[in-house]
Formats: structure tokens, sequence, C-alpha cells
């Protein structure tokens, strides 16, 4: 599967120029203009790497990046910035970005910076880590959900976040805050029913796949709860599913 790279740039010359570069190397890759298409896109999946602007519309890139280290610690970034000064590179850095380059800049630097940013994230992926929810399997390597060696659901990396979230704290309530922290979410949860939208398809997924589970419940006030019996896989258990 393709790794994929996110561009955060108002600027829509330099935004499609990124984007077919990046895809005449094997990447695929989206282009964001507004912090706002990066909450909604974030929604939906997350990237493995986001090359993202400082000087936004409404926004600094700084702040972007503060709020989205809540949620998402370890996603690579990589800031892109017509200030190059000593003090913005510094900011940049102090705010999560993983790497900082002035504009002008040559594609081939902003290249090689990208393949170093990609290789955790590449690495990472050879690690399995599974759960089985009751008798469902769920890799969140694969982004699936279903029974082992038959039909299932193909998940967004959001739908991954949370239910991985909620799996690592089986039988405990897990707030909206944490939910939408866990997704990567830009927008306040106490604003936003987006969270729930999401809890509720994953309800219905659980739904399909074996209607007697009844996986996650709502607890009111207080966030949702994994009531299904959950165990997570080691390494090598996989083949035993």
């Amino acid at each position: 599967m393709a790794q994929t790279i996110w561009i955060l740039d108002d600027d829509a010359e330099l935004g499609a120029l990124l984007l077919s570069q990046f895809v005449q190397r094997g990447w695929a890759a989206r282009h964001l203009s507004h912090p706002g298409e990066l909450a909604l896109a974030l929604n939906q999946s997350q990237p493995d790497l986001l090359v993202l602007d400082e000087l936004l519309p409404q926004q600094r890139g700084t702040e972007v990046l503060l709020r989205l280290r809540q949620g998402l610690p370890h996603l690579p970034v990589l800031m892109l910035s017509a200030l190059g000064a000593p003090r913005d590179r510094v900011a940049g850095l102090e705010a999560g970005a993983n790497d900082y380059l002035a504009k002008p800049f040559l594609f081939r630097e902003l290249q090689l910076r990208v393949e170093q940013l990609l290789k955790p994230a590449q690495s990472s992926r050879l690690v399995p880590q599974a759960w089985h929810v009751g008798e469902l399997l769920f890799d969140p390597q694969q982004l699936w959900l279903g029974h082992p060696h038959a039909a299932g659901v193909d998940l967004s990396r959001g739908d991954v976040a949370l239910l991985q979230l909620l799996c690592s704290r089986a039988g405990e309530v897990v707030s909206r805050q944490d939910l939408g922290q866990a997704s990567g979410s830009l927008v306040d949860v106490e604003q936003s029913r987006s969270i729930d939208v999401r809890l509720s398809r994953l309800r219905r997924l659980f739904a399909e796949l074996d209607p007697q589970l009844g996986a996650i419940e709502t607890v009111r006030g207080r966030g949702y709860r994994l009531v299904a019996p959950v165990r997570r896989l080691q390494p090598g258990d996989e083949a035993e599913s």
C-alpha cells in the first residue's frame, strides 16, 4: 500500500506541483488549502506524513500543529515556510514539527527529507498488532474488522484510531475528549457530533458482523465503553485465529 502524504498549503500552484511530484514518486497525495479542510479530512482517515505551511489563512501552521499534537503525537510533520529565520525554525520545531524547510527550496531536498520521515512509519507497519473483540478480529495494520478467515469490513484510519483506544481501555469509560484526541480531531468535541457519528458507525459495523455482540455502549454524559471481551494478539497468534 502506497504511503500517504497530505499537503496543507493555501498556495494552490505550489500544492498542485507537490501533489504531482509526490504521486510521480509512488506516494498517494492529497492537497488541502485550509485548516478546516484538514479537520474534516482527519475525521475520515490519517496520512503517513503531513507537509504543513506556516502562513495559512486565519491560523498559523504552528497553531494547527500544537492542536494536532494533542491527538496525533507521532504523526510525522514537515513544516514549509517562507519564514526561514532561525527563530522561526525553532518555533516550528518547538510546536512539534519533525523537520522544517524554508521556501524557496529544491524539490530534491524536500524529497529526501520526506523519505527520511516516512521510514519510521514504514517500519512500524511491519509490527503486527491485532485484537480479538468477541469472536471478531480487529487488525489495525490492515484497517480491517471481521471474522477470521471470513467476511469483514474495511475501516478508515479514524475508525481504527477510535477502536484501538477502546480496545486498549476495554471495560473503562472513555471520554469523548479522549476519543477526539485519539482520532486527531481538530474540532472541539463539545461543539461537534463527529465523534458520536463515528461511534455510531462502529456500532453498526459490529452489529452487522455479530448481532449478539453488543460491543460498544454509551455512558450518558461520560463517553463510551467497549463491553465485549477483548484480547490483544501477540506476534504469531494471527495464524491461530
